[in-house]
């Protein structure tokens, strides 16, 4: 990888993993939830070998082995991305949803999704107390845990369309403030430790 470019750089679009789950023939899955649930694992300390990473991929989407090898790449990619933006702490972390083109009401199903993902990687990762979580995470995570619910009439108007931004921009700086309460230390060693495993 050239010096000039950053994983991050390399971190595929939504649709880009849609398709290769569609590829995989993952139906347990969409793509705003695999990418919120890594961010979870993420925020909450934990960091994976890709190897390690791969398998949970697998065991979450419900696929057996890879069928190309194109995906394993697109995963991989997808790991050292989110790390890379995450911790850059310059608020470029984006979170993973489809185009405002896409219908209100499927945006806001992946949004819900999203946050689903992200409540589950958090909690499966472990080491979080209620107590060792201050005031602001709690009204954090309890909002997330809300926003999952969220739905959508089909005919929602411009008036739900700027709720669902700021929504949106609400999870986004949370999942940032959530990460830097828990990954002070990954400033300095940002490389996923050797032969991390899952649990």
């Amino acid at each position: 990888m050239p010096e000039t470019q950053s994983p991050e750089d390399f971190l595929p679009e939504y649709y880009e993993i849609c398709d290769v789950l569609v590829a995989e023939d993952s139906m347990t899955s969409s793509a705003a939830e695999l990418h919120g649930l890594l961010c979870g694992y993420l925020s909450a300390g934990a960091r994976f070998s890709h190897d390690a990473w791969l398998k949970l991929v697998k065991e979450l989407t419900d696929i057996g082995d890879f069928r190309h090898e194109s995906s394993t790449l697109a995963f991989t990619d997808l790991y050292d991305g989110v790390v890379a933006q995450l911790e850059q702490h310059d608020f470029g972390f984006q979170l993973m949803l489809p185009d405002d083109d896409l219908a209100m009401a499927e945006r806001a199903e992946a949004l819900g999704c999203w946050c689903q993902g992200y409540l589950s990687g958090f909690g499966l990762q472990g080491g979080h107390t209620n107590d060792s979580l201050s005031d602001e995470l709690k009204e954090a995570l309890a909002d997330m845990a809300q926003i999952a619910q969220i739905e959508l009439e089909p005919e929602a108007d411009e008036e739900n369309e700027s709720d669902l931004m700021e929504l949106q921009e609400y999870v986004r700086i949370s999942s940032m403030m959530i990460f830097g309460e828990f990954n002070a230390a990954t400033e300095q060693d940002t490389a996923p430790a050797p032969g991390a495993t899952v649990h």
